[in-house]
């Protein structure tokens, strides 16, 4: 009988010394951080509204209809001026935040406002209508150049931060990790209306999102595309479509879509005597500029590779067939080869009138361009701008001062419309 219960007393000690080992050795209490985003709340940012008079600072480009002048703005909105006779007046100012590219149809606006693509009735631009709003339009690239977009998700939007939540808790050899379901409730869906300095530098042209918008022909809007494509928009009785077209479409289209650079992104895309310009730059001082022509057969690009400057503007002259370039610091050309016509610049725009060349920036200089020599035919130090617009013999100039008007009937007489 003795034997018996000295047994069963030392299976239950050493059951009883089990149990303990498997308490301290699988239940422990820890602690884990997880990390959650933090979603750009736009209702903010995506209030477009009319305010009164606002000083120029950095003005990037001019458009116009039959009523008025549109002076847009780097990352603040779109000046209006009215046209009277043959003259101009300040009408209002229309802030669009994070603005960089900008199209105008008629009386209908097509800009971004951070990567957001927004149509806006402009017939009274005193009284706005916001007709259409394409979400992360600018923020969609799908393949190779994914790392031109700002990190978003779907159906929540663009990824401004993240924020870092502990929680402590019991693991077990049965549960070996937290449970941090009431967490992803509580934190899932954070938001902020800051947008993080870092998004934008002294050259927002060269930051994310990156914007390229041109009009082609009547109506339609040409945007880059998800890879190698264009997302073509139009706005026509009062819907907003959009299609993508790429070299693989039938019908092919008008022109190549554009040819996205490994490691490289665009600085600026604009049309001018039938070509399509995209501007771009690599990571280290390197640039390029493709050169888009229609072709009825095949559309056909010149690519251009700069290796030390990233191209500022660019312009073509039929009579030498040659492609002129603004490096920042001086004049370049290519024909069938580079040329540096060696003169000194810090001018912004170069466009041509006729046969000669136009540099614009801190004054306005009439150049005539050889295969060889760029000539020097007058210097306008009273004319100074950072965006122009030129329509017949009128050139409209954009600088801190406002927005001037141009008789250039007489190119060694240029004379202020007052």
């Amino acid at each position: 009988m003795k034997q018996t219960f000295y047994l069963l007393l030392v299976l239950i000690l050493l059951g009883c010394e089990n149990n303990t080992e498997d308490i301290y050795t699988y239940s422990k209490i820890i602690s884990q951080s997880k990390g959650y985003p933090v979603f750009l709340d736009m209702s903010e940012i995506g209030n477009i509204q009319v305010k009164a008079n606002l000083p120029l600072t950095a003005p990037f480009k001019i458009l116009s209809n039959d009523k008025y002048y549109f002076v847009c703005e780097m990352l603040k909105g779109i000046h209006v001026y009215e046209k009277k006779g043959g003259s101009v007046s300040y009408l209002c100012f229309i802030a669009c935040r994070y603005i960089k590219g900008v199209e105008l149809v008629n009386n209908t606006l097509f800009c971004n406002n951070l990567a957001d693509l927004v149509v806006i009735d402009v017939t009274n631009p005193q009284q706005i209508t916001l007709l259409h709003r394409q979400t992360n339009h600018f923020n969609r690239f799908s393949s190779f150049v994914n790392y031109w977009n700002i990190l978003s998700v779907a159906g929540k939007g663009i990824v401004a931060g993240s924020e870092s939540h502990v929680l402590t808790g019991t693991v077990t050899d049965k549960q070996p990790n937290l449970d941090f379901t009431e967490f992803d409730k509580l934190y899932g869906n954070l938001t902020t209306t800051v947008i993080p300095d870092s998004w934008f530098s002294i050259h927002p042209e060269n930051d994310k999102p990156y914007i390229g918008m041109i009009k082609m022909g009547t109506d339609e809007i040409y945007t880059y595309g998800m890879y190698n494509s264009w997302a073509i928009c139009t706005f026509r009785s009062g819907t907003f479509g959009l299609r993508e077209e790429d070299l693989w479409t039938k019908p092919m289209g008008k022109y190549a879509p554009p040819y996205y650079y490994s490691n490289a992104y665009p600085q600026k895309m604009f049309y001018q005597d039938s070509l399509i310009y995209i501007l771009g730059a690599g990571n280290t001082n390197s640039g390029y500029a493709d050169c888009i022509t229609y072709n009825e057969s095949f559309p056909f690009t010149y690519n251009l590779y700069f290796p030390n400057f990233r191209p500022v503007d660019i312009t073509y002259m039929p009579t030498i067939k040659a492609f002129i370039v603004l490096s920042g610091q001086s004049v370049w050309a290519y024909m069938k080869s580079y040329l540096d016509y060696k003169i000194p610049t810090d001018a912004t725009s170069i466009f041509r009138i006729g046969n000669n060349v136009i540099t614009l920036g801190k004054e306005l200089n009439v150049y005539t361009p050889t295969v060889t020599t760029l000539t020097l035919v007058k210097t306008y130090p009273a004319i100074s701008g950072k965006s122009y617009l030129l329509t017949g013999n009128v050139l409209a100039v954009a600088n801190v001062q406002g927005l001037f008007l141009y008789d250039i009937s007489n190119l060694e007489n240029i004379k202020l419309i007052p």
